[in-house]
């Protein structure tokens, strides 16, 4: 992870959306034949459409919008598991994912089907994955991550060096270094921000950690020297924004309190 304060001015990224950047890394997957990632990635627009498009229709003002979501999840997945055993032949990497889609879409009342569909992106880019090809993925996505730690462990390491990190942004601070200490508070978000995404695969029983890899190329992919100046925030209060606006609406709260609670009382 290489995303830093660059520089202390003001500035604003450019407007993409979450949805777009994941197609983004599928076209960039799909261009390396690395077809199980591609269609992760793809799939990871899908659902990310669909969680916005629920929050926006009321999901915010449920009790429990995180459960309200893992219910239709469950329901999605029950779906894709019928769909799995119906299948026969091979299919290309494309129908892969209009299956799924289907499948998806097939969990809500018939009246929304179009407008649902309507909202998803394209899916081109599949067109040139060869399903016989061997992927550069197919070993779990979690081995190069964990490095023999349980996930857990690894949430643990990565929230204490968040607070090293603001421990020593202190020191720096109170000593007039204030750019060292920024770069330092921003190393403790990027810290806390993996932990989290860790910890919320988990809870999601992601135990390969496949949305993990995904969110955090995502990350990966911001570079503040190529934003122009502006009004407004500066680079490190942006760059904590963007990290969050990388998550669903339904976690960004949660991943806003992980990052406020790396700094401590």
């Amino acid at each position: 992870m290489t995303v830093y304060l660059e520089e202390r001015e003001q500035v604003v990224p450019e407007r993409v959306s979450v949805p777009d950047r994941f197609v983004r890394l599928a076209e960039q997957r799909a261009a390396e034949g690395d077809v199980r990632r591609a269609q992760l990635a793809s799939w990871a627009a899908d659902v990310h459409v669909l969680e916005e498009l629920l929050w926006q229709n009321g999901l915010a003002e449920a009790d429990d919008p995180v459960a309200q979501l893992a219910a239709v999840g469950e329901s999605v997945a029950s779906a894709l598991e019928q769909l799995a055993e119906c299948a026969t032949g091979e299919i290309t990497a494309r129908e892969v994912l209009e299956a799924a889609r289907k499948a998806m879409v097939s969990t809500f009342d018939a009246s929304v089907h179009d407008v649902l569909m309507e909202q998803l992106t394209a899916l081109d880019h599949l067109d040139s994955c060869d399903p016989l090809v061997a992927s550069r993925s197919d070993e779990p996505a979690d081995g190069a991550r964990l490095e023999g730690r349980s996930p857990e462990r690894l949430v643990e390491e990565l929230r204490e060096a968040a607070s090293d990190c603001l421990a020593v942004a202190r020191v720096m601070n109170r000593e007039g270094e204030e750019e060292a200490g920024e770069r330092l508070v921003h190393q403790a978000d990027v810290a806390a921000f993996e932990a989290y995404l860790v910890a919320a695969a988990v809870h999601a029983g992601d135990h390969q950690l496949a949305t993990v890899d995904l969110r955090w190329s995502l990350a990966g992919d911001l570079d503040p020297a190529s934003w122009e100046p502006t009004g407004g925030d500066n680079t490190f209060a942006t760059l904590r924004r963007e990290l969050i606006s990388i998550v669903g609406s339904a976690e960004m709260e949660a991943l806003w309190f992980a990052l406020e609670s790396a700094e401590g009382p």
